[in-house]
C-alpha cells in the first residue's frame, strides 16, 4: 500500500505541474466491510477517482460501509457472479461527456476470488441470451486489486491494460500534436512510471 500511496503522491505532483487533464480525486471516508476481498477498502481509501481519456476508476458507493453494502443491488442472475464494478473504459467518448459520465464497459472485481477482469459487453450480452453456454470469456487482468492498481493503472503494465481492453491501435494512437491521445499515458510517462 505504501508503494501505491507514493505513486499517487507522485502523479498528483506531476499533474499539478503539467496539467494533462486527468482526474485524481482524494478519498472519501470508508468503513471496513468483512465481505470485501483483501485490499479493496485500503486501495479505495487512497482515492475516490482516477480518470484519463481511456479509463475511469471510481470508488464504488456501495463500499462506503456496512449499511451501504447491505443496500447494494445485487443481481442473482448475473452470468459473472455479481461482481463489483471498480471502473469503466471511456475510449471514443467525446471530451464533453467525459466530465461527469461514469459508464462504458466496466472493469470488474470478482467478490469471491478477488481478481480483476474485463468482459467485452458483446460477450456479456451473448452469454445472457444463451444460458446454455457454460462459460463466458473474460480478460483476466490481475489476481487482486492491489496488484491491478500498482501494475496496470499506476505502473508499467498500463499499456497492456489499454491493449487488452481497447485493442492495440489505442496504445499507439496520437493526437494532432503527436502526443499520446490518452492523457493517462502522458501522465505516467512524465512521472517515470512507464
Amino acid at each position: 500500500m505504501e508503494a501505491l500511496r507514493a505513486k499517487l503522491d507522485l502523479i498528483r505532483r506531476v499533474e499539478d505541474e503539467h496539467r494533462f487533464g486527468v482526474v485524481i480525486a482524494g478519498p472519501r471516508p470508508l468503513r471496513p466491510i468483512p465481505e470485501l476481498p483483501d485490499g479493496v477498502t485500503e486501495v479505495f481509501g487512497l482515492f475516490s477517482k482516477l480518470a484519463g481519456n481511456f479509463f475511469s476508476f471510481v470508488q464504488p458507493p456501495e463500499i462506503a460501509g456496512p449499511d451501504a453494502w447491505e443496500q447494494r443491488r445485487s443481481d442473482p442472475d448475473c452470468p459473472l457472479g455479481d461482481p463489483l464494478v471498480i471502473g469503466y473504459e471511456r475510449y471514443g467518448m467525446s471530451p464533453e461527456t467525459l466530465e461527469d459520465l461514469e459508464g462504458g464497459a466496466p472493469i470488474r472485481l470478482d467478490l469471491r476470488q478477488g481478481d480483476v477482469y474485463y468482459c467485452d459487453p458483446d460477450e456479456y450480452i451473448f452469454f445472457y441470451k444463451h444460458a446454455e453456454v457454460e462459460e463466458i470469456d473474460t480478460v483476466d487482468l490481475a489476481p487482486d486489486i492491489v496488484e491491478f492498481f500498482d501494475r496496470f493503472v499506476l505502473g508499467p503494465r498500463y499499456p497492456e491494460l489499454v491493449e487488452r481492453v481497447l485493442g492495440p491501435h489505442a496504445v499507439t494512437e496520437r493526437d494532432r500534436k503527436g502526443r499520446h491521445r490518452d492523457s493517462w499515458t502522458r501522465l505516467l510517462e512524465a512521472s517515470g512510471l512507464l
